[in-house]
């Protein structure tokens, strides 16, 4: 009964509104409608409706159909004619999916087709849909195409257009480019006579030759390397040699001499930098010269066992290449050592650097190295070094570490604070640090009442210290217009249907595409509409993408509401920090799993999970449950109410152990030994992600009260304000 009410209430609202929409268009007074008429639009729109779902339920069965049809065709490769006819017979009209489509038509087409009219349904679907191209890199298919085909002149012309974005492609290139210009000439008697291979010496050759040599060698001042990805930058670590398509090329450049001895110290250097074992064990077995090949041994043996650097230092004669090796290796063999090793002054390396030669820019890097591994080394003699070198490198890194050792210490900061840069003292936490170690009640005043005016953590220690409410300026947003909702119609119902499929990740894309495409104030007035369907990671997702950091009503959207109140009732943890810490575990992507496979909402870990479900008597089934909202906010709720049996009502200690363990977050207290204030505490947290993670689930505690809460908000609970 309840249901058909707000059923009833809404199609009255729908049609209501549709009415004033009508009557604001019009010149002439209104039409009063009766209650008869107003049941009888309802009735017609409940048809509507009806027919309009009947409708998208075809089109969907269609779709499926379609997709599974090709896929098994192709999967089978049974793909034909007939096939291809029937497929199209099942193109639902209308239907929001035709990217999708006809991007299936696109494989299955480019399956049957020769390279001429690859190449045409490739370009004329680029055209078409350039996101989706640029994604799938649609333009590097025809190089393989014509390559095969020994296409060659059809290959160099098409990458002067399209240029080749892979080593495989890049290869194809230059093996087709030596072929043509192989092609062209003609055979020395004299040469042959002699068992040697022709002399090439025209310009074409020679630029082909020039290039090929900044390619192998990994310049990236080269055309290619320039221009190319992460991924094609890192082939060298999972590959011993070149693609085959280049090995015409690579074995006419070895045997013109061109392949010498520095060149191959140069590429090996290069590889040593790349942490390649796989590409230096390729140079090594491509090497016959005895000298050359125990060199790249040692070379080797230094990536894998970066302790041998001492004997290494000890025993290698001195050369530019091998005093490369010395000044890369060092951060690797340093390392190797323990924190809290013996081994902790700098003075043999001092030596080092002096028989290598190396140049203050040089040793001062070493410094650096040594001082972030050994940073928290015991020895009072290496504390003084340390010391005394922060003073003289001034990194703001090493700084920064050093005032959280004396903020733990209860020491005086100003010494410290005055050597960060103007950058760093310009950041939230230090302008906090320096307001509370400024001895000018003025000047610390007014450094907080500036603070308190911006979005953060930070800022709410501020307001706390000044004892002042922390006020939040939330921007407003336009919504979309309806000339808006027009324009973008297709692609937002593209969305949804993704969504409906469960197709996320492909959802995600389109989404991406769509805020790429348009302006900030349109990004928001998306993003908006988004929260309008419940799409939350999309919401989020929209915010980092348009850097919107203040809409927080955007980036804190209310989020399976219900579901958190059904799973905390009766318990001790408040909705804003439980919905808090899921947001900063997950931005509301259900289907997240991180690289320890911690998964979904609240970001559980499997053996978390079935942990708690035991000793809550809760289902669990495994690892599958977990990307179900319902399930993961079940079990991350209840895991937080346990630590919160371990650390009553406290936040800070809670969402430490959310994020680091329990264990760490012991260890933490016993070394503040109560004798640390909350922000203190905070402040001096070693692991860098787990500080930054409690600062912002305290923001978003507080955020989340702002936006949805009822009654007085708090900034930090009274068990917070405590020594640790």
């Amino acid at each position: 009964m309840i249901k058909k009410s707000l059923g009833l209430l809404f199609i009255t609202t729908v049609i209501q509104n549709a009415i004033a929409e009508e009557v604001t268009q019009q010149t002439t007074p209104p039409k009063v409608f009766s209650e008869n008429e107003v049941l009888q639009l309802k009735t017609e729109w409940l048809a509507e409706q009806q027919v309009a779902s009947q409708d998208r339920l075809k089109q969907r069965a269609n779709f499926l159909q379609l997709e599974s049809l090709l896929q098994a065709a192709q999967s089978q490769d049974k793909l034909s004619s007939y096939t291809l006819s029937l497929a199209r017979g099942l193109v639902p009209k209308g239907y929001p999916l035709q990217e999708d489509m006809d991007w299936l038509f696109l494989k299955a087409e480019l399956a049957m087709a020769d390279t001429e009219k690859s190449v045409s349904i490739i370009k004329n679907f680029t055209s078409k849909y350039p996101a989706i191209a640029e994604r799938n890199q649609l333009d590097q298919i025809p190089f393989s195409l014509y390559f095969d085909r020994q296409q060659f002149e059809d290959l160099v012309a098409y990458a002067e257009t399209y240029p080749a974005r892979t080593v495989e492609n890049q290869c194809r290139v230059f093996g087709a480019q030596y072929q043509l210009l192989a092609e062209k000439i003609q055979p020395n008697p004299e040469a042959e006579q002699a068992g040697n291979r022709e002399s090439i010496s025209t310009d074409s050759m020679t630029k082909l030759l020039q290039d090929f040599e900044a390619f192998w060698l990994l310049d990236m001042q080269s055309d290619f390397w320039k221009n190319a990805n992460s991924s094609e930058k890192n082939y060298w670590r999972n590959h011993a040699s070149l693609p085959d398509s280049c090995g015409g090329l690579e074995s006419y450049w070895k045997d013109s001499g061109l392949k010498t001895a520095e060149k191959v110290k140069t590429k090996a250097l290069e590889l040593f930098a790349l942490n390649s074992s796989v590409g230096l064990k390729g140079l090594i077995s491509n090497t016959q010269d005895k000298e050359l090949a125990e060199w790249l041994e040692m070379v080797d043996n230094l990536k894998s066992s970066p302790k041998n650097l001492q004997t290494f230092v000890q025993n290698a004669p001195l050369d530019e290449w091998n005093k490369r090796l010395v000044v890369e290796s060092f951060s690797s063999f340093i390392r190797t050592f323990p924190e809290q090793t013996e081994k902790s002054s700098f003075a043999d390396y001092q030596q080092w650097a002096e028989k290598w030669q190396l140049t203050q820019d040089e040793i001062n890097d070493w410094k650096v190295a040594m001082l972030n591994r050994l940073f928290d080394n015991n020895d009072p003699t290496f504390q003084q070094w340390r010391d005394d070198q922060i003073k003289q490198l001034k990194v703001d890194s090493l700084t920064e570490r050093r005032l959280r050792i004396a903020i733990r210490e209860k020491a005086d900061l100003n010494p410290w604070l005055a050597l960060l840069s103007d950058e760093s003292k310009n950041k939230q936490e230090w302008q906090y640090w320096q307001a509370k170690a400024s001895s000018d009640q003025a000047q610390r005043e007014a450094i907080l009442k500036e603070l308190i005016t911006e979005r953060g953590f930070y800022p709410m220690l501020a307001a706390q210290l000044l004892k002042q409410p922390y006020i939040l300026d939330i921007p407003p947003i336009k919504s979309l217009t309806q000339e808006q909702k027009a324009q973008f119609g297709r692609q937002l119902d593209r969305i949804q249907e993704l969504r409906i499929l469960n197709r996320l990740g492909t959802a995600k894309l389109a989404w991406g595409d769509l805020l790429q495409a348009v302006s900030f104030e349109e990004q928001l007035a998306l993003s908006e509409y988004a929260l309008q369907q419940d799409w939350y990671d999309l919401v989020v997702d929209g915010t980092i993408k348009s850097k919107a950091w203040d809409h927080i009503q955007l980036r804190l959207p209310n989020a399976y509401s219900d579901w958190f109140d059904l799973n905390l009732a009766n318990k001790p943890i408040q909705k804003s920090f439980a919905m808090a810490i899921a947001r900063q575990e997950s931005a509301w992507n259900f289907q997240i799993r991180s690289h320890a496979n911690a998964i979904g909402l609240m970001q559980m870990l499997p053996t978390t999970a079935s942990e708690t479900a035991k000793n809550n008597e809760l289902v669990y089934s495994g690892e599958r449950d977990l990307v179900l909202p319902f399930n993961n906010i079940m079990l991350g709720t209840t895991h937080l109410t346990e630590l919160n049996q371990k650390y009553p009502n406290n936040r800070i200690l809670i969402a430490s152990a959310y994020n680091a363990g329990a264990r760490r977050a012991d260890q933490w207290l016993e070394r503040a030994n109560g004798k640390l204030d909350m922000d203190e505490f905070i402040a001096t947290i070693p692991f860098y992600e787990t500080r930054g993670y409690v600062e912002n689930v305290l923001a978003y505690d507080y955020y989340y009260q702002t936006l949805y809460g009822k009654g007085d908000k708090t900034l930090f609970y009274k068990e917070e304000q405590r020594k640790y």
